[in-house]
């Protein structure tokens, strides 16, 4: 297979992980571990969103928490916009770097956003424009790019025109979501091939969800299809703020078990692994989740050796 030699990876718990969790999260309990996860090497931190504090309550402190953070000059802070409202918000908040949100699914984007299609591309344009002349970086994030929970799969050309929108009106990079942890790796590669195919300059990166239990499969196809940048979330926090009321936890990639995999291929990330394990663990513990990963139940190879060794010494 064709990988690459690095991988960039996104830290999205203080934003997709804490919209939908049940508790607000006092706001200087996220600046500690927006603080903490500064320091695991992560190439960037979506640490907040700038959304209506009525449609998104447990992120009402965005601004309070991003003129409080401590900044570090190798971290990407970036924020979430629906509009340009929250653009202009953020650039007050003196962000790096804005997800300009776009939901392919009409369905979904009626019920989260309440605008038609060409009204969020219309936005897009319009936070494009807000962001001329400023150092910040716009990445169009393509929510329910694969499935929606209310109208199924998504069709590829629907998305592939989309991402052409999107890049026509600007932006600095696209990242496609799978936002229903839906995805399978067929999906996957066959839709970033494409992407690729029809913009081989484009900087491309993969949102992950893991409902199906395939995020890391999926991860895998991109990269051989050629993204190496990918989104995940410490303990796999994270959701949509829409889903049907039945359903459970749409839990992402827990950023520990991504990291843990690139690791272990040889691809090679700044994340200090020990770090970023340690993060993972006090977020488990402060918030009562028991072991949400992989790497946290002991699935590394030196937490094996080291398991193997203490019964040799016994």
């Amino acid at each position: 297979m064709d990988l690459p030699d690095s991988a960039t990876i996104v830290e999205m718990l203080p934003r997709d992980g804490f919209q939908r969790y049940p508790e607000f999260i006092p706001t200087g309990e996220k600046v500690a571990l927006i603080d903490a996860l500064s320091q695991t090497g992560v190439d960037e931190i979506e640490f907040t969103s700038f959304t209506h504090p009525k449609a998104v309550p447990s992120l009402r402190d965005a601004g309070e928490v991003a003129e409080r953070i401590e900044r570090h000059e190798d971290v990407c802070y970036r924020a979430l916009v629906p509009n340009t409202i929250g653009m202009e918000r953020a650039l007050e908040a003196d962000v790096d770097k804005v997800n300009a949100l776009v939901v392919i699914s009409d369905a979904y984007r009626e019920k989260n956003q309440g605008m038609s299609l060409e009204e969020n591309l219309a936005e897009i344009d319009a936070i494009v424009d807000l962001a001329a002349g400023t150092d910040v970086e716009v990445e169009a994030g393509l929510g329910t790019s694969f499935f929606c929970p209310y109208e199924g799969e998504i069709p590829q050309e629907r998305t592939l025109e989309v991402v052409s929108r999107v890049l026509e009106a600007g932006v600095d990079e696209v990242t496609l979501a799978t936002t229903m942890g839906m995805a399978d790796p067929r999906q996957v590669i066959a839709m970033l091939t494409e992407v690729f195919d029809r913009h081989p300059d484009a900087d491309v990166g993969l949102h992950l969800h893991d409902t199906n239990g395939m995020s890391l499969a999926n991860t895998l196809a991109a990269m051989h299809a050629g993204v190496d940048r990918f989104d995940a979330s410490v303990c796999g926090l994270g959701g949509g703020t829409i889903l049907p009321g039945g359903l459970g936890d749409v839990g992402n990639t827990p950023t520990e078990d991504l990291v843990n995999m690139l690791s272990d291929m040889g691809i090679e990330t700044a994340v200090d692994f020990d770090r970023l394990l340690e993060v993972a663990g006090d977020v488990a513990e402060d918030l009562e989740l028991g072991t949400p990963s992989h790497a946290l139940m002991g699935g590394t190879r030196a937490q094996v050796l080291e398991t193997a060794d203490g019964e040799t010494n016994d």
